[in-house]
């Protein structure tokens, strides 16, 4: 019996990306909370926070990221439609799995499990309730049909039916972590006959078979997505957050970590050893042991190096050690905050607060090029591309001393090269400047919202804004 009909408003709701067909980029997850997950024949979906994550069921591979603008509470799969069904504190969301196609329908209740008809979606929240697949149409109903397909909130006392999750947390290997004692719960399971799949808070998600109890762990994305650098060494790449350093190699979506007690600056590879620079000291981490090397008057702000030193810019200017020594010398500007250091074969060139110097090897001598604060340094073709503690770009020719010009555009945040062009991270989007050209061009293929940081890896493009990391193929450039 039907007591009454409930007003609805079927709404817009974010998705990023919005087209799978013409959106050639992808979100790169960070580790989160799994609050949900649910199966289809093809794919394993995970809600893990605001994304929306799609794991081929067989691989358990990562083939496809979804961020919404409401973190999801719950998912529920419709088989007959291949639609996911998202429930959030605010609204219910269909969405279609191929096409990306939502719709969403304003639903303030909270929704503890949901069942999957026919016809109808049946919600279990304050009332019982019957939401038309068709229409939208939500009424209040007295009773659930039979012959329905749940998908429930987990409790507690789902997760310890199951006794082979004892003790129902999980922990890190002493490798992997300076914290290797700090639990990380389960926060969500679904029983999908042969296998479990367990979502966990920041550990990933695993899977159990339920037979044999054997579990695979996948490691979908960095420790978060507070990302200041990334790097490549050995065919890795690593990625600096604020929790710690994360890697994966390319055309691979296994990932790994370090998470790590401080917030690294920055970090080099050096005679094999992971040296991170933090707070005023650099330090050889080793899962969860620590050595320190060497210790500065002031905060460490870059690291770099060539085959006999290893230079450290601090806030009190730069200093170098030599491969195999702990002992930090004083070394070019002084005093003042240095910011990127880039050495080649010939020379070590220098961004400071306050100018842009060269030291010369063959005759050791420094000079000071440009009398302006320089924050990221660039090559292309032995031409130098400098950006401006005032986010101006500056174009420098290494033939000369005085050759340098301002580059006409303004608010750019970072800069990357692939040797060919000169990729800017903006306000508006990311842009690529062309040498032979000497004209800016956007990428379109990248959503045009402020970016602060813009890295080139092999053949790919990583964006990073407040909210994301934007994986983009250099092929999707122009």
């Amino acid at each position: 019996m039907i007591n009454f009909i409930l007003c609805y408003t079927i709404l817009s709701v974010t998705i990023v990306p919005q087209n799978p067909f013409l959106d050639h980029y992808t979100i790169i997850p960070p580790l989160g909370t799994i609050t949900s997950i649910a199966t289809s024949p093809q794919y394993i979906f995970a809600a893990s926070d605001n994304y929306l994550l799609f794991f081929n069921k067989h691989t358990l591979t990562l083939e496809k990221t979804v961020y919404l603008d409401h973190a999801i509470n719950l998912i529920g799969y419709d088989q007959q439609y291949d639609d996911l069904w998202l429930f959030n504190t605010t609204s219910i969301v269909r969405f279609a799995v191929t096409s990306y196609i939502s719709r969403e329908y304003t639903f303030s209740e909270s929704v503890t499990r949901c069942g999957i008809g026919i016809d109808y979606v049946y919600l279990d929240a304050s009332q019982k309730y019957s939401l038309n697949k068709r229409t939208g149409e939500i009424k209040v109903i007295t009773s659930f049909p039979e012959n329905v397909k749940w998908h429930k909130k987990t409790t507690n006392s789902d997760i310890q039916q199951y006794r082979y999750l004892t003790p129902y947390y999980y922990m890190d290997d002493s490798k992997e972590s300076q914290v290797p004692f700090q639990h990380y719960s389960i926060t969500s399971i679904y029983d999908d006959g042969l296998w479990l799949y367990v979502g966990t808070d920041q550990f990933g998600l695993l899977q159990y078979n339920t037979v044999s109890w054997q579990k695979t762990r996948v490691i979908y994305g960095p420790l978060d997505h507070t990302i200041t650098k990334i790097k490549k060494f050995d065919n890795n790449i690593y990625f600096i957050s604020s929790s710690g350093v994360s890697y994966y190699v390319p055309g691979t979506s296994n990932w790994k970590y370090q998470r790590l007690l401080h917030d690294v600056t920055d970090f080099i590879w050096v005679d094999n050893n992971l040296i991170i620079g933090f707070e005023n000291r650099t330090a050889r981490a080793q899962g969860a042991l620590e050595f320190t090397v060497s210790n500065f008057k002031t905060s460490i702000l870059c690291l770099s190096s060539d085959a006999q030193y290893t230079y450290v810019g601090t806030k009190s200017g730069l200093y170098r050690i030599a491969k195999g020594s702990s002992e930090p010398l004083q070394f070019g500007p002084a005093q003042n905050p240095v910011h990127a250091v880039y050495p080649t074969d010939d020379a070590i060139y220098v961004g400071g607060e306050f100018g842009f110097y060269k030291y010369t090897k063959a005759d050791e001598h420094w000079s000071e090029i440009i009398n302006q604060g320089i924050k990221d340094i660039a090559e292309i073709k032995n031409e130098f591309y400098l950006l401006g503690v005032n986010n101006q770009l500056i174009k420098y020719w290494n033939s000369s001393d005085t050759g340098w010009i301002l580059l006409p555009y303004f608010n750019i945040y970072d800069i990357d090269t692939d040797s060919e062009v000169l990729y800017c991270a903006s306000y508006a989007g990311v842009y690529y400047y062309e040498p032979t050209t000497e004209f800016y061009k956007v990428i379109f293929d990248l959503p045009r919202i402020r970016y602060d940081y813009i890295f080139v890896i092999g053949d790919d493009i990583l964006a990073v804004s407040n909210q994301h990391i934007y994986r983009l193929s250099i092929a999707y450039r122009d």
